[in-house]
């Protein structure tokens, strides 16, 4: 096997915010009596904060410091959202753990099996490129890391090795002179390392086991082995579920609309690479605006035909939440979505450039309907019925028709049909007959014709086969 490690050593501050803050910022902890500063963005590194400080003497650095509370239930959730998008690139993706301990947030990281996926997304380099390029616009620090053994991949992922490992040997001979600092053991065992002279790993590897199991415990020795492939590393796989839900809650409430669009247009991007991994798309999601003092505010966004485009779906609930009035501010924001299709442009077509034209069609009506509303923009489908006045009805734009074999009519039609009288017989061409309808009280017996006046129109006219009138009941164009 060969395991991709992605790392996210900025993750407690980027589980909270999705946008990159230009003021200093930190995240900080409260362990015991002592705050401590977990992580911190760039230009609070710039003017000397850094992790595991103490929050006192960040504090006395900067006064005027962003500080956030670390919540572990949004790194935990942010961690699966990522399993979910990274399934559409190995269909083995393991969840690392969310530390709660200072000196270990910023290891957590998941894994991905790639060995598999080489041949699918033509070869180790356009594997790598392309999930480098659908990682980054999510928005979250990363670093990667490539070998055979779990522990390995990480090890390398954490010290920035850009190299594939893809051998155990190999990955022995890269590993030797990594300082034991850098191995995801219990935080004193490095320490005590460096006191004996023990300071890399080379080192440590090359000590007798029953002595390392009896000064640091069995699980250092344990966790060695698996490092260098010696021992086995089984661990559950994540699966994916079989409906969509995530939700991001926000540090404070965001009263914003645009606020409101760094947020989803990332939770919209890790959908897609929900729908990617299962090879499906989706006509239809929903948006959950959490209120602290009031009730939810749910917007469906609806699309004529099934699509899996971030950027087709940012727009439309854009659309949609300009015209939407909140009553609060916003704590949290849910996406969900149970129902999913394959989309359109992707099933295979030889009239590619009609499936162009009917995917533009089916985007600019989407955004007529989230400009305006469901209840404003209706389509118009044929239903099962032989009298031309009850043929149709008006439905929701999405809504899928079913094919009817009816004879060729007229679009346009009167709302009623107009008593015509006649100076002699036109010619007279495209006979119907239509008998119907006598078993619900609107009973018709007609002859339908096309007739042409002397200007050229067509026009669609009936003789009534119970009086024998005529009438006029529509128009050819």
């Amino acid at each position: 096997m060969l395991w991709l490690c992605i790392t996210l050593p900025q993750l407690p501050l980027e589980a909270l915010q999705c946008e990159q803050s230009e003021r200093p910022t930190v995240v900080t902890i409260l362990e015991g009596s002592v705050r401590s500063v977990v992580c911190c963005n760039p230009a609070a590194e710039r003017v000397g904060l850094k992790q595991e400080m103490n929050f006192t003497t960040a504090l006395a650095i900067l006064p005027e410091v962003i500080a956030m509370e670390r919540r572990l239930s949004a790194e935990q959730a942010a961690l699966e959202r990522l399993a979910t998008w990274a399934y559409q690139f190995s269909g083995t993706v393991i969840l690392g753990e969310v530390f709660a301990d200072v000196q270990r947030a910023r290891t957590t990281a998941l894994w991905l099996e790639i060995g598999a996926s080489l041949r699918l997304f033509g070869g180790f380099r356009k594997l790598i490129e392309q999930l480098e390029a659908e990682l980054g616009k999510l928005s979250y620090s990363y670093q990667l890391g490539i070998a055979p053994t779990l522990e390995g991949a990480a090890l390398l992922a954490r010290t920035g090795v850009r190299v594939a490992i893809t051998t155990v040997a190999a990955l022995r001979a890269r590993i030797e002179n990594v300082s034991v600092h850098w191995l995801n053991l219990d935080p004193w065992i490095p320490q005590q390392l460096q006191t004996v002279g023990v300071r890399t790993v080379g080192l440590l590897v090359a000590l007798p086991r029953d002595g390392v199991a009896k000064r640091f415990g069995p699980e250092a020795c344990n966790y060695l082995d698996r490092l260098i492939g010696a021992a086995p590393d089984p661990r559950p796989t994540y699966r994916l579920p079989p409906q969509y839900h995530a939700r991001f809650e926000f540090e404070a409430e965001i009263h914003s609309t645009e606020a409101l669009l760094f947020p989803l247009r990332r939770m919209l991007r890790e959908f897609v690479g929900f729908l990617r991994a299962r090879d499906t798309g989706v006509q239809k999601f929903t948006l959950r605006f959490i209120h602290r003092d009031a009730v939810a505010t749910v917007i469906n966004v609806g699309l004529s035909m099934p699509d899996r485009s971030s950027e087709r779906f940012l727009t439309l609930a854009r659309e949609r939440l300009e015209h939407t009035v909140l009553p609060s501010g916003s704590v949290a924001l849910e996406l969900s979505a149970d129902e999913f299709a394959m989309p359109t442009g992707l099933n295979v077509d030889m009239l590619s450039g009609a499936t162009e034209q009917s995917e533009e069609l089916g985007y600019t009506i989407d955004r007529i309907v989230a400009r305006l509303g469901e209840n404003q923009v209706h389509g118009v489908m044929a239903v099962a019925e032989h009298r031309p006045e009850d043929s149709w009805a008006t439905a929701a734009p999405e809504t899928r028709r079913q094919h009817l074999d009816f004879p060729d009519r007229p679009l346009w039609l009167l709302p009623e049909p107009k008593p015509l009288q006649l100076s002699g017989m036109p010619a007279l061409t495209g006979a119907e007959r239509i008998e119907s309808g006598w078993w619900d009280g609107g009973d018709v017996r007609r002859d339908y014709f096309i007739a042409r006046t002397q200007q050229g129109a067509a026009l669609w006219i009936f003789k009534d086969l119970r009086d024998g009138s005529w009438h006029l009941h529509g128009f050819w164009s």
